[in-house]
């Protein structure tokens, strides 16, 4: 699993954020996790370019846009 989580870790979280939030909000707020995740990753590939401009274009080649 992700980040050293085992099944009974990421179980345990999913219940406490169903608590928390609700059923109808943790669709919203997975969507809006996922955007920023994502939004992070074009930052970083961002700053590589800039740091490093000889570096080969290959990473973002790998990634599907969406």
């Amino acid at each position: 699993m992700p980040f050293g989580i085992g099944h009974w870790e990421l179980i345990a979280l999913v219940l406490v954020a169903l608590l928390l939030f609700g059923s109808s909000q943790l669709p919203r707020i997975g969507r809006q996790l996922g955007r920023g995740v994502r939004e992070a990753g074009r930052e970083i590939a961002e700053v590589k370019t800039a740091l490093d401009p000889q570096a080969p274009a290959d990473e973002q080649a790998e990634k599907p846009q969406r």
